[in-house]
């Protein structure tokens, strides 16, 4: 276990350290800022705010990294364009899949945003549902799932929590705020989507370097005698 490069998402700063790397599994996760598990190249990219490129870069000049098998497909083609304009989703949904901000998000928490947007004012956007409430209709079975998934919501700036108390002073259900549209929701929903698009940018080169490393092979002379 080590502390969280990222002391600004905990409560106390990661005092107590929330960060486990799994050797054995060569996969790194903070169970507080990570819907997921990290390979080595995300670890490299989230600690040092870089692309995958850099984050290539970085690892191969301080490790001996065996090259991948021949013939060995990089990644699926993409043979769709991806389009994100803010302000013109139609749904809220809409603008988490396509800034890639969904596939970042675990079964739980996708399950949690439904839910939410079901039950919400359609003026106000507000939804007053208890930890029980939302385990039922997701189906999810651990209030700390649940404490987690809204956690996760908050710092992408798309869910505010307002918390009550009832008159005898103990906690009555949160209300929520789905704001999607507000600015710092928005900015982040572009930053995945650059991201993406650098992503996606990156794969095709490797590919295209791939395909002319083919055809070269495949147009050299080979002489069938020595």
């Amino acid at each position: 276990m080590v502390r969280c490069w990222r002391p600004q998402n905990h409560e106390h700063g990661d005092r107590t350290p929330s960060v486990r790397l799994d050797e054995r599994r060569n996969i790194a996760k903070c169970f507080v800022c990570d819907p997921r598990a990290l390979s080595t190249i995300d670890l490299v990219m989230s600690v040092f705010t870089v692309d995958l490129r850099h984050a290539v870069q970085w690892i191969t000049s301080r490790f001996k990294i065996r090259p991948a098998p021949k013939g060995r497909h990089i990644q699926h083609q993409e043979r769709w364009p991806e389009v994100f304009r803010v302000g013109t989703s139609h749904t809220a949904l809409e603008m988490l899949v396509r800034s890639g901000i969904w596939a970042s998000l675990s079964p739980a928490q996708r399950s949690m945003i439904p839910v939410l947007a079901t039950f919400a004012d359609p003026q106000t956007q507000e939804v007053t549902i208890s930890y029980r409430g939302l385990m039922r209709y997701t189906g999810i079975r651990s209030q700390s799932t649940v404490s987690a998934g809204l956690k996760r919501f908050q710092t992408l700036h798309f869910l505010r929590v307002e918390r009550r108390r009832e008159s005898e002073g103990l906690r009555d259900c949160n209300t929520y705020h789905l704001c999607f549209d507000d600015p710092e929701s928005v900015e982040c929903a572009n930053r995945s989507l650059r991201h993406q698009r650098d992503l996606i940018k990156h794969e095709r080169e490797l590919r295209r370097q791939a395909r002319n490393q083919r055809c070269q092979t495949a147009a050299s002379p080979i002489s069938r005698f020595d």
